[in-house]
């Protein structure tokens, strides 16, 4: 506004200081200076009004609004259970640590150290151990979509199931828990539980995921199950109801294009060897 009064003088004096044929155009520009600055003194009156008076010192980006600090972060177990490495496996080879409803092939590729287990289309993994879950325990692995674009695939599946046996793909049936990672549809993801009649869906971006690694970890205390893509915290219930047999599985997407396939490896499953892990 200031400079709307300043360039509101230098106009009167331009006005009087020059020759009357150019009189007329500085007129109409001292008009339109005038009517600008009349808004101007408006919209700054109307505004204090708003405020009683007070006028805001927009100098500052401070906000009054609460803010809220988030603390989502993963606590993994200290105390090592069972691990899967696929590094001492002849490329080619399916994982004997594993049983599956179809195959798969331990693989080298670029960009990630290590070897890793290329799921085959619509295919269930398990362990061929039993593992007797403590009440507190973590669950780790990672994932590799090999893939021009992540809806090259549909939904992979990971969860619980109430026994071992393994004679079919698993997916929304035949658990007590799962997450489905939707991957045809770029950002979407399920957590449901069937023993508490749960089903919760949200978005979480996959697109970014096409030859990137993600990072799945599960935490869990009792019933409650925290789980987390990378460090974001996707679901936090209690899915497990009193089920004391439980076993990990996961499955590969039904159908994939373009040659798109996923690559699971890294798994270890932790436990906490005191109360410093109970979540809170």
């Amino acid at each position: 506004m200031k400079f709307l009064y300043q360039l509101l003088i230098f106009g009167v004096v331009m006005l009087v200081s020059v020759p009357s044929t150019q009189a007329q155009i500085f007129k109409k520009l001292k008009n339109k200076i005038e009517k600008e600055a009349e808004k101007a003194v408006d919209k700054q009156l109307n505004k204090n009004s708003k405020n009683n008076g007070i006028i805001e010192d927009n100098s500052s980006n401070n906000s009054n609004r609460i803010q809220i600090e988030k603390s989502n972060a993963f606590m993994p177990g200290d105390s090592l259970v069972y691990t899967t490495n696929f590094n001492h496996l002849p490329t080619g080879s399916m994982s004997k640590q594993w049983k599956t409803t179809g195959s798969g092939s331990i693989v080298k590729i670029s960009r990630f150290p290590g070897k890793w287990l290329n799921m085959s289309e619509r295919t269930s993994y398990k362990l061929k151990r039993t593992i007797n879950y403590p009440d507190r325990f973590t669950v780790e692995f990672d994932l590799i979509v090999a893939a021009e674009k992540v809806d090259d695939l549909s939904s992979l599946y990971f969860g619980f199931s109430k026994d071992n046996s393994l004679s079919r793909w698993i997916s929304s049936n035949n658990n007590i828990w799962y997450t489905e990672l939707q991957y045809m549809n770029d950002n979407d993801f399920v957590v449901s539980s069937r023993v508490r009649d749960l089903y919760r869906s949200g978005n979480f971006d996959l697109a970014i995921y096409a030859n990137q690694k993600m990072h799945v970890a599960i935490a869990v205390d009792g019933d409650r199950v925290q789980v987390y893509l990378d460090d974001t915290k996707i679901a936090d219930s209690e899915l497990f109801r009193g089920q004391k047999f439980k076993h990990f599985f996961i499955s590969s997407p039904l159908q994939s294009d373009n040659g798109a396939s996923v690559l699971f490896g890294n798994f270890r499953i932790n436990t906490y060897s005191n109360s410093f892990g109970i979540l809170n």
